[in-house]
């Protein structure tokens, strides 16, 4: 009875290990990015003073007595951002490289402040008209292929092959990475580029005792990149999408 009770057990964790791995690739985007949320950045970013929020609501009020009396009111909400990431990392520790990156754009985008799509259609409807390499499509093809969607802003990230050599000397082991991180932000709605550039970096790392592993060196790369990743969204995307409606 106990060995049958000990297997049974075994398969459990096996199972339960297996549905849980199965769990994380079957997530779109979003919910994988909000999944390692909660971050101290996070949290410390959807925080805000208390008196900061009654100046906002003040604020808010008297604009809106002054449209209503002119007929319109200002609409806002949040931005809906369409996601697409790539890992070409081809390590054994992508989902580790994922998860990194993605605290830093959960930070960089609260749930508070935007709605996240997943760019899944977007990468489907290009692919129809033949380009499979979403890092260098046109931003025109981008924008069509997103026009009739309620979509404001497109985020693409991307994660080239890692390569990682060993580097040392008599006295001390170490490795080096290199990897390439294209990073792109399309306004939909006024045809252009809020942010582009692709993100060349190196790290190294040694140590006198023991061996260097490759994965500590390459989060190394993904912590700068994804650092630099967070402050362009929150200088450069919008909190807000704003508009007129005309009372009638």
């Amino acid at each position: 009875m106990k060995k049958f009770l000990a297997l049974l057990l075994s398969l459990l964790v096996v199972s339960f290990s297996a549905t849980a791995f199965a769990k994380w690739e079957d997530r779109d985007i979003v919910e994988r990015i909000r999944a390692v949320g909660n971050t101290p950045a996070s949290q410390k970013k959807a925080d805000k003073i208390f008196s900061q929020r009654v100046k906002e609501a003040a604020e808010a009020r008297a604009r809106e007595q002054a449209e209503a009396a002119q007929g319109y009111r200002t609409v806002s909400r949040r931005p809906v951002v369409a996601i697409v990431y790539e890992n070409n990392a081809k390590t054994k520790y992508d989902h580790t490289i994922d998860k990194k990156l993605f605290e830093y754009l959960d930070a960089a985008m609260p749930v508070s402040t935007y709605d996240l799509v997943d760019g899944k259609p977007c990468r489907e409807r290009l692919a129809e008209i033949g380009i499979e390499d979403i890092a260098d499509a046109e931003r025109a093809d981008i924008i069509d292929a997103l026009a009739d969607s309620d979509v404001d802003y497109f985020l693409y990230l991307g994660v080239g092959p890692v390569s990682v050599k060993d580097k040392g000397s008599l006295l001390a082991a170490g490795k080096r990475a290199n990897s390439t991180i294209p990073f792109r932000i399309i306004d939909i709605r006024n045809n252009k580029y809020i942010y582009t550039k692709t993100y060349t970096e190196a790290a190294q790392t040694t140590s006198a005792i023991g061996s260097v592993g490759s994965k500590s060196v390459t989060l190394e790369i993904m912590t700068r990149v994804g650092k630099q990743i967070q402050a362009a969204i929150e200088e450069r995307l919008p909190k807000s999408v704003t508009y007129r409606e005309y009372i009638r």
